[in-house]
């Protein structure tokens, strides 16, 4: 990224930190630019590279892991607090993307006045490309930005390149830079793309990352955390993949508890916000919850059933996050970053109430766990 509004902040100038998060699709695979150094960045790539190629040749996994190892150290170098890569088949075309974001300081400027700054420094470095202020709606209602679209040619190296020898690639690329409300901060949103035939197609996708960005005030924050829990989001309709998924969870779970009675009453899917991301006062929908329950069975058998679900799927190595014996069990898969499964036994009432989470697709950036703040 060009750095070309870059102002240096002063610590104790700061005016109100804010935790804020984005969404960015499944198929975006994160670049690790928040890695200590090198070592740690061949580590993680490598993994990274070869689950994506998982059936791919080993020169395939080096060239990849060649290209994305520079595109990596560029991003970082250039500050980026974020980055994420996707590959597509375009009927048998490869077709690629990445999305960075960057954070800039503020000091002594307001949110307006950056805006303004930021659209005559790109105005003058880049005289040719389409640079203008919009209106960004977002997961806290509309704000300006400022967005440039143009080119960014990039080479590759001769170790990543095809060919043996440095390669300068074409490159579209589109900057999206968002003054925060706390007169702080300033975040930058970049795509680029070498797939100039894919751009409507990676534009779009862009424009609707950009517009789930939301944050909040640490007191904000506070305030959400005493009413932590997923909260459903009136007329907004989950993904139907992602709904699959929690079907296919769903059963799998009735497959474990081994108990058959009555389903026919609350049961429903919808999108909400999850437990972590309304904690830290962030309204917007990240993940979808499918809720249900069972009815007329015993007590006892009911808590049986817990009990055998546990066991199960803690074998199947999900994480136990808490529970009482024979009345309630909060699990976890992959480590705590994969769907969760919640159920509570209603003592009294022959009632097993169940619902199955989605993983939240949001990346969170806040006071407490990086740069932002």
């Amino acid at each position: 990224m060009t750095e070309v509004t870059t102002v240096t902040a002063d610590p104790e100038g700061r005016r109100g930190d804010l935790h804020v998060g984005w969404i960015m699709p499944p198929f975006f695979h994160e670049l690790p630019v928040d890695a200590e150094d090198a070592d740690e960045v061949g580590e993680r790539l490598g993994e990274l590279v070869r689950t994506i190629l998982a059936e791919g040749s080993e020169d395939d996994q080096i060239t990849m892991f060649a290209l994305y190892f520079q595109i990596t150290a560029q991003l970082a170098e250039a500050g980026a607090e974020y980055a994420g890569f996707c590959l597509m088949d375009m009927d048998g075309r490869r077709s690629t993307a990445t999305v960075a974001v960057y954070r800039m300081s503020l000091e002594k400027i307001t949110a307006g006045e950056a805006l303004s700054e930021a659209y005559s420094a790109l105005r003058r470095a880049y005289p040719d490309d389409d640079v203008q202020i919009s209106t960004l709606p977002s997961g806290k209602g509309d704000s300006q930005a400022v967005v440039r679209i143009g080119g960014a040619p990039f080479t590759i190296t001769a170790e990543a390149s095809p060919t043996g020898e440095p390669l300068e690639v074409p490159r579209g690329q589109i900057q999206v830079y968002i003054p925060l409300p706390n007169d702080a901060d300033m975040l930058v949103f970049e795509l680029s793309t070498p797939s100039m035939e894919d751009w409507d197609l990676y534009s779009e996708l862009f424009a609707t990352i950009v517009r789930t960005l939301d944050w909040a005030t640490e007191e904000e924050a506070e305030m959400a955390s005493a009413l932590s829990h997923a909260q459903p989001v009136p007329d907004v309709a989950p993904d139907p993949a992602v709904v699959q998924e929690l079907y296919a969870h769903s059963s799998r779970v009735l497959d474990a508890l081994g108990v058959r009675g009555r389903m026919d009453e609350g049961n429903a899917v919808s999108a909400v916000t999850c437990v972590d991301c309304w904690s830290k006062g962030l309204r917007s929908v990240c993940t979808a919850r499918h809720h249900w329950q069972i009815d007329g069975v015993e007590d006892a058998e009911l808590a049986v059933a817990v009990g055998r679900l546990e066991e199960t799927f803690q074998g199947q190595g999900w994480f136990k996050l808490s529970g009482t014996p024979g009345q309630s069990v909060s699990l976890a898969a992959d480590g705590d970053s994969g769907h969760r499964v919640n159920m509570t036994l209603i003592s009294g009432r022959q009632r097993l109430v169940i619902e199955v989470i989605a993983p939240c697709t949001r990346v969170v950036r806040g006071p407490v766990d990086s740069a932002f703040g």
